[in-house]
């Protein structure tokens, strides 16, 4: 099959117009090959190669009356060049799709990279979702190609974008009757809005018919345009996606926004909106895919009971990620767990951050048999009870039987991540994580917890645990009792790695357990790992308790340069 490969290059006049794009020609490998026996297949083949315009060194030689050829240096090979316009309607339309799915996808790796590290936030370096990509471009290249293009707006996926220094009135005017794309106000980055931008805004909104994703950051001054806007419903919208940049608190969102309906919403995501009638739009959005709901404040507050509802019909949520702004949005008393739990069976990622109870409450009412991404933070608390947390995690098959846990203390709070001997020890399918700070709280939260969800751990084979940014602790800050508590449920243990900041307190805790039953103590334990010096954690007597099976190493430097990469991420991840 012949390779076609593309060649920006300027045309005559008659092809195309002053001040547009540059013609695009193809070259292929085979001389005697007309453009009528081209076919969708054999370009569709090598169209991806094309667009990236390759043979970068390659020179034009002249040829007779069938055209012009070009010469590769770096293969010898002659190609003929035959002009775009030679081509069929339909190999066109595929030359475009195909340039529109290459605009979309050439940050594919930013956004693989950016999940990865920011807590899998589903959004571009630059805060935005690209969905839109510069087709009107392709309209001043000539009359056909416009025609062509305007003719085949689904396939083409086109869209307005509505964005900063569109002329959105003026321009709605002479664009053909496309989805509208709204997108002012990025994730991470604080673009102001003018008068201007908010009157443009509010233009593109009285088209709710045509709107198919909205993305605003709201400003006081734009929150009240939109209260007095004319509610109406939106059934064409996708996107949906609202962060608050004012500079107070904005008020809740109107219950009647949107007309409580959006069939076609495929993506929610509010950023510190208050909208505590939530769960009643999202019982119309059975198509929903991503659902993200960051920093909800307290005046946005809405009952774990109503968002398992609006969760039930929800058949293509994939992505679900509830986060609370403060401990005080919690339920006023614990709901009795249902006789019938809803199934989430597309959902493959939960990210929850709030107090225990709120997430009890939820976790009793849903199943996720997919699931393979679970991140928990808890507020800190007193106690923690979480008989439901348990039983949901061993309902999702993909989040048994993990090898290696690994335990991270900081000054911010305390962690646990299960995960599979080999893979990364900070972001696993499976994390806990407790805001205290005090080291003797973040000891026994974690033990209560561990102890209460044990069966999680019976396969486990490597534990580590690991300090970062601590002063040196005393002993009797933290009782010997705490720390054996913590220990308990980690029977199948055989490997301990213990960082420098802890060593000294975990040697004396073990020191402390050798006077006693030792062997109730990681009773399956055969190595055990030291950062710090032989000096610095004496092990003598649990060391002969348990002889000849445990072997004792020290200070081993491949641990401490893995130990140092790892606080430096640490440290990245709490600023």
């Amino acid at each position: 099959m012949s390779r076609l490969l593309f060649q920006q290059k300027s045309a005559p006049k008659p092809y195309i117009r002053a001040g547009a794009l540059p013609c695009i020609h193809f070259w292929f490998h085979v001389p005697s090959m007309s453009s009528q026996q081209l076919s969708p297949t054999r370009v569709i083949s090598s169209v991806n190669d094309a667009i990236r315009c390759l043979f970068p060194k390659a020179k034009k030689k002249k040829t007779g009356e069938h055209g012009s050829s070009l010469h590769d240096n770096s293969t010898g090979e002659d190609h003929k060049c035959v002009p775009i316009n030679s081509l069929s309607d339909d190999i066109l339309l595929e030359i475009f799709n195909r340039c529109r799915l290459s605009a979309i996808n050439s940050l594919s790796d930013d956004v693989l990279l950016d999940i990865s590290n920011r807590h899998r936030l589903f959004f571009f370096p630059n805060g935005l979702i690209v969905d839109t990509w510069d087709w009107h471009r392709l309209t001043h290249v000539c009359r056909r190609w416009r025609y062509l293009i305007f003719a085949s707006p689904r396939r083409l996926d086109l869209r307005f974008l509505c964005t900063y220094g569109t002329p959105v009135r003026r321009a709605l005017d002479y664009w053909p009757a496309l989805p509208i794309s709204i997108q002012y106000g990025e994730v991470r980055k604080r673009t102001s809005l003018t008068l201007k931008d908010e009157d443009n805004i509010i233009a593109a909104l009285e088209h709710p018919a045509r709107t198919s994703k909205i993305q605003l950051a709201l400003t006081n001054s734009l929150f009240d345009k939109l209260s007095a806007l004319k509610q109406q419903p939106f059934p064409a919208l996708e996107h949906f996606l609202l962060i608050s940049r004012g500079g107070g608190k904005l008020s809740a969102l109107p219950s009647t926004i949107l007309c409580e309906s959006a069939p076609r919403l495929r993506v929610l995501f509010f950023d510190r909106i208050p909208f505590p009638m939530l769960p009643k739009l999202l019982l119309s959005t059975k198509d929903l895919v991503l659902l993200q709901l960051m920093m909800i404040p307290s005046s946005g507050y809405f009952s774990p009971e109503s968002l398992v509802t609006s969760l039930s019909g929800m058949t293509q949520l994939k992505t679900l990620y509830i986060e609370f702004a403060s401990p005080s949005s919690r339920p006023n008393r614990r709901s009795v767990p249902p006789l019938r739990r809803a199934v989430l069976s597309t959902l493959t990622q939960f990210t929850f951050r709030g107090i225990s109870e709120y997430l009890e409450d939820v976790v009793a009412g849903i199943d996720a048999p997919a699931l393979g991404y679970f991140n928990v933070k808890l507020f800190n608390q007193l106690m923690f009870d979480v008989p439901q947390l348990h039983q949901f995690i061993s309902r999702a098959e993909k989040l048994r039987g993990f090898g290696r846990v690994t335990l991270d203390s900081s000054k911010n709070g305390v962690s646990i991540t299960l995960a599979q001997p080999g893979g990364a020890d900070t972001r696993g399918p499976l994390s806990l994580q407790i805001a205290c700070k005090p080291l003797d709280w973040q000891v026994s939260s974690m033990a209560e917890i561990c102890n209460q969800c044990s069966n999680l751990f019976s396969r486990v084979e490597e534990l580590k645990i690991r300090a970062y940014f601590l002063q040196p602790a005393r002993q009797e800050e933290i009782g010997v009792l705490e720390w054996l508590e913590l220990f308990r449920p980690f029977t199948t243990v055989s490997s301990l790695y213990v960082s420098e900041f802890l060593g000294p307190l975990v040697a004396a805790v073990l020191e402390d357990a050798a006077d006693g039953p030792v062997m109730e103590v990681l009773p399956a334990l055969r190595l055990l790992r030291f950062e710090d010096s032989r000096e610095s954690v004496p092990v003598d007597k649990f060391v002969t308790a348990r002889r000849p099976t445990l072997n004792v190493h020290y200070g081993d430097l491949r641990t401490a340069q893995s130990s140092l990469g790892a606080r430096l991420l640490s440290y990245v991840r709490s600023l």
